[in-house]
């Protein structure tokens, strides 16, 4: 199926153990084929006159040491297809990675973590199968109906012909079931990634839906999504039955027109005993061959619907990627940053998130920048690391356009840290390694103690061997934040920005990680977010959007003179300092 010619650059990969794998199950094969011959010759000479007990004996020599060969060559066969089916889906798995790791933000908005899912694990799961089994037992049963057939032929072509009566009944069976398993397979892997979407979202979310009372609520919706994918099984499971009894049953009809014409023949004294036999051995010899077609074909549909749903994620080209423009000479960058009439124009909407904005950040400068939610703060720096590229405009880092620095150079060069960081389930000095894995373990409590973290950390028994729970539930919101500050640090960045990184920390344990970030980011360029006014407000420069447009600059003196929006927080955030000290 032209699906599958998708997989054969993984094929060629590892045509050599696939060859070996044709030649060990073609010996198998005539290892197997010889048998019945030796069989039926031996029955004759037993009826002969000419019967000898130690030609018998040679005979079951021969046999057993067919038997022996037969069953060494289709173990080797398997040493060979199977391993080489797994190395493929290594392969598909890396490949799947790499391509999911070079996607933009916007192909994460429209692909859920569920559904990514079930492509890494259930698509390529399918796909191995085919890979293997499939190619394995399509080998077995092209070789082993070639030499049946080449002895059967030897023998009687007639009787041999008649015996062959059902197989275009069988090949047309075949062919009509596997369309139907092919759609049937192809709605239970979508049911599945919507139910895995949903088991992913409900265990993550699993604190809200308590908190709101919603557990039966999530419970039905859970139990429709798997009943749906319960029937979609069944009615799979339903095509999928039908393969073995019809072949079976055409393989019996075989036997009996070998049985009523071989019998005839044996009667009438133009055929033997031994050459009958051979008949029944030969036909149900092909009974596994054949049975295995229904299989083969269903992995078959499953491996060809699989392979669409994953060629649908190959074949996703990143909106963001390094191009032609891309300089791949510049390795470093020092920060400073420039915005030039920058808009940002998500593609769910047409309201702009950053309109026409100029800024400029000169290397080793410090920017806050304030604003209600929704006014564009987030939008703004995310352009730095090129997570989304602007609308217009451009951005120029060191006077240079920004897409003409490499991805990997600008990414290294940036430490982001969000307000609800992404921590694995590792152990602390592993989470904070993460952006600099050849970190010492100075290295990580020296930026653990700048980020106000160290002295929690002794708190914990195994200090920092702790193991984190998934996301980190082990620590705190502000534990949280001040670990992805560390690990931001650890990549000794040119550029670090905190998105509001610091809401979920005191005012106390704030000033002094502030104080110590600006130590060591002296010559470096800070981008610091936040609702608090007192978060930025000794920054080099502040600027107050709304609407995805500045409408106030200076630093804090000059705005609180200006006597607008930033004055209006600042004041605001000072009654209600007040009011919680009262």
């Amino acid at each position: 199926m032209k699906e599958l010619i998708r997989l054969l650059p993984y094929l060629a990969r590892y045509r050599t153990k696939l060859v070996w794998g044709g030649i060990f199950v073609t010996i198998s094969n005539i290892c197997s084929s010889i048998i019945p011959r030796i069989v039926g010759n031996t029955i004759d000479l037993i009826k002969g006159s000419n019967f000898s007990t130690n030609d018998v004996l040679i005979s079951i020599g021969i046999i057993l040491g067919l038997t022996a060969g037969s069953g060494l060559f289709m173990f080797l066969t398997r040493q060979t297809i199977i391993v080489a089916s797994r190395l493929i889906e290594y392969d598909l798995r890396q490949d799947f990675l790499l391509s999911i790791e070079k996607q933009s933000s916007s192909f994460f908005q429209k692909n859920s973590t569920g559904s990514l899912m079930a492509h890494a694990s259930n698509d390529i799961g399918a796909a191995r199968e085919f890979l293997g089994p499939a190619i394995m037992y399509s080998a077995n049963t092209i070789t082993a109906f070639t030499f049946v057939m080449y002895f059967m032929l030897s023998l009687d072509v007639n009787l041999t012909l008649l015996a062959l009566v059902p197989l275009p009944i069988i090949a047309y069976s075949v062919y009509q079931i596997g369309k139907k398993v092919h759609v049937a397979f192809r709605d239970v892997q979508e049911q599945f990634s919507h139910l895995t979407s949903h088991s992913q979202e409900t265990f993550s979310g699993a604190k809200i839906v308590r908190s709101y009372g919603r557990e039966e609520y999530e419970s039905k919706k859970f139990e429709f999504l798997s009943i749906d994918y319960l029937k979609k099984n069944v009615r799979l499971a339903k095509y999928q039955s039908y393969f073995v009894p019809i072949i079976i049953t055409l393989i019996g009809l075989s036997n009996l027109i070998v049985l009523a014409y071989g019998g005839y023949e044996v009667l009438n004294g133009r055929a033997t005993l031994g050459k009958l036999t051979q008949f029944f051995i030969y036909i149900n010899m092909l009974i596994w061959p054949i049975a295995a077609i229904g299989w083969v074909t269903n992995l078959v549909q499953r491996a060809a619907a699989s392979t669409v749903r994953l060629g649908k994620i190959f074949d996703i080209v990143p909106e963001i990627k390094d191009n032609e423009q891309t300089d791949n000479s510049i390795n470093n960058i020092q920060g400073d940053v420039e915005f030039n009439n920058v808009s940002l124009i998500y593609n769910s909407n047409n309201y702009p998130a950053v309109e026409n904005l100029n800024l400029k950040i000169p290397k080793g400068t410090s920017l806050g920048i304030a604003g209600g939610i929704g006014s564009g703060k987030s939008s703004l720096i995310n352009l730095i690391p090129r997570y989304y590229d602007v609308s217009e405009g451009n951005i120029l880092i060191d006077s240079k356009n920004i897409k003409q620095i490499p991805l990997d150079t600008l990414r290294k060069n940036i430490g982001l840290v969000p307000q609800e960081p992404f921590l694995f389930s590792l152990s602390i000095a592993e989470n904070i390694r993460f952006g600099n894995p050849s970190a010492s373990n100075e290295e990580v409590e020296y930026f653990s103690k700048i980020a106000q973290l160290h002295e929690d950390v002794l708190t914990f028994p195994e200090k920092y061997d702790t193991l984190l729970g998934e996301r980190g539930i082990t620590l705190s919101g502000g534990q949280k934040q001040r670990l992805a500050i560390a690990r931001a640090l650890i990549k000794n960045p040119s550029v670090i920005i905190l998105d509001d990184a610091l809401s979920a920390i005191d005012t106390q344990t704030e000033e002094k990680l502030i104080k110590e970030l600006n130590n060591v980011m002296e010559f470096r360029t800070t981008i610091i977010i936040s609702h608090r006014i007192s978060t930025v407000m000794r920054c080099d420069n502040i600027i107050v959007l709304d609407s995805g447009k500045i409408i106030e600059s200076g630093n804090h003196n000059k705005l609180l003179q200006l006597n607008g929006k930033y004055a209006e927080m600042f004041a605001l955030q000072q009654l209600e300092e007040e009011i919680e000290m009262m």
